[in-house]
């Protein structure tokens, strides 16, 4: 089924609204700090929609309902983990960066050991956000093209172009409000669906009940392997881990917590999210539910070889109307958008505090490092486009690959930041050493697995952030008492 002119109309209506909303928003920046901290004066309810939207990316709108379409609601243990994550980060990071009044939060590792660490934690996070940003945009890009008809390259510039249009001129206060407007559209699309899937299942929401085996529902898994990503105590830790690492040390997520007046509100920012995350998970996992129900009890079946992570875009163009057809694409892009644009601000954000300001140009004028910024956000937006299209090439499986990607750095840059929190040592020189090595012993481990024991699993992907940050916090430890 093809776009109606009426789905057009809404996407016309969507764009519309995002660019005026970030043009709007993003007004009289007259310093780096007001582009990149929106002048430290952020509503903090504001702040949290924003980090949501950021963390609801395009693969959990799609990925998260093939989960439950493929197995049931495990899912839910990482979120619990997840909360704890960012308690810790409250707690233990987030009082750090305000004592130090900073834009980038690797100015923090400046501050506390010197700039041989910054640079190479700036270094890590360039790679992995321009990795994992780069996946994420081709992933929606896939589903886009595929349901539009039109050429994966022109909607991988499409997306990006919008998304560098309110970037550009409005900064980190165009991104927190466009946030905030996109996070409705996409939770209002995913409600909407689930109202029209429970409308087809005889008996609504308590048909479904009956329809689903209960072990659809299970939620907790108590096994013991080290290896079974669904296993709680596994899932518990990667999840505390996973999170601490993303939204604690890179800097596309922690950014939006610095906006905030003061270090209560950023807490609160941050903690609430938690709290939200479970019934958002729980909205996207009922849409795999229902959908299982229908294609595989009520019928109209789906092709056998249908991948399940395409089962609600497969829904949502054949089954829905026109109109409503036009505003799940919507919240598609607005999914898509609300992690694209984060990436844009961090990647400038970083490049010109941590890179460009203290070693190339450095005792110039606000305006000149004002100008400069909005430079680095178009190149960083013509990067990302170049990263979308590369991984393309990369045969197999692209939902998980910007996780593994970032499991490789995520684990030197927690050990770090840790490490700068919870000791007082310091070795500058040696850290980089610590840093390095992390992600080298999991290339090896990965190695291993593929030439020397193959079919064997010695380290679950799912793992390589815990292992990272043992390893660099250990050695990084291990130096600065020497």
């Amino acid at each position: 089924m093809t776009f109606a002119p009426l789905d057009y109309l809404v996407l016309i209506i969507y764009f519309a609204a995002i660019a005026s909303i970030g043009l709007l928003a993003g007004r009289k920046e007259k310093s780096t700090d007001d582009f990149f901290l929106g002048g430290r004066a952020m509503p903090w309810w504001a702040v949290t929609f924003s980090i949501l939207a950021t963390e609801v990316s395009a693969v959990t709108f799609i990925g998260t309902p093939g989960d439950a379409y493929r197995g049931n609601y495990t899912y839910l243990q990482f979120a619990i983990g997840s909360l704890l994550g960012r308690i810790l980060i409250a707690f233990l990071l987030l009082p750090a960066f305000y004592r130090g009044r900073v834009t980038s939060i690797y100015q923090f590792l400046s501050q506390r050991f010197g700039e041989k660490s910054r640079r190479t934690a700036v270094i890590f996070f360039f790679f992995s956000q321009l990795l994992a940003a780069g996946v994420r945009l081709l992933l929606i890009s896939l589903v886009l093209s595929v349901v539009s008809g039109y050429p994966l390259g022109a909607i991988i510039a499409f997306v990006a172009a919008v998304a560098l249009l309110y970037t550009l001129i409005g900064g980190i206060k165009a991104v927190i409000w466009t946030d905030f407007f996109q996070f409705f559209i996409f939770m209002g699309g995913a409600w909407l669906a689930i109202y029209f899937i429970l409308d087809a299942v005889p008996g609504g929401w308590t048909g479904l009940r009956e329809l689903v085996p209960a072990e659809k529902f299970r939620v907790f898994d108590f096994g013991l392997s080290l290896t079974a990503p669904a296993v709680f105590l596994i899932a518990f830790l990667n999840g505390c881990v996973q999170t601490f690492a993303a939204l604690g040390t890179d800097q596309a997520m922690t950014q939006r917590m610095l906006t905030c007046r003061n270090l209560k509100q950023g807490r609160w920012s941050l903690i609430l999210t938690g709290i939200i995350d479970f019934p958002i998970v729980i909205t996207y996992l009922l849409i795999g539910t229902g959908l299982w129900a229908l294609y595989e009890v009520v019928g109209p079946t789906v092709p056998a070889a249908a991948d399940p992570d395409l089962i609600f875009p497969h829904y949502i163009m054949t089954v829905l109307p026109p109109g409503v057809r036009g505003l799940l694409i919507a919240s598609i892009f607005a999914a898509a958008m609300s992690s694209l644009d984060s990436s844009i601000n961090a990647l400038a954000s970083s490049a010109v505090m941590d890179i460009y300001r203290p070693f190339i140009r450095p005792g110039r004028s606000e305006k000149h490092y004002l100008a400069a910024s909005r430079v680095f956000v178009g190149v960083f937006c013509v990067l990302l486009i170049g990263a979308a299209l590369a991984l393309e090439q990369i045969p197999g499986g692209k939902l998980w690959l910007g996780f593994k990607v970032t499991g490789f750095t995520y684990g030197a840059m927690l050990g770090i930041f840790l490490l700068g929190v919870l000791t007082r040592g310091s070795n500058d020189r040696m850290n980089i050493w610590a840093m390095v090595t992390s992600p080298l012993v999991l290339v090896a481990l990965t190695l291993s697995e593929k030439f020397l024991f193959p079919g064997t699993t010695l380290l679950a992907w799912s793992w390589y952030v815990v292992v990272g940050t043992g390893w660099t916090f250990f050695w990084g430890w291990f130096f600065a008492r020497r």
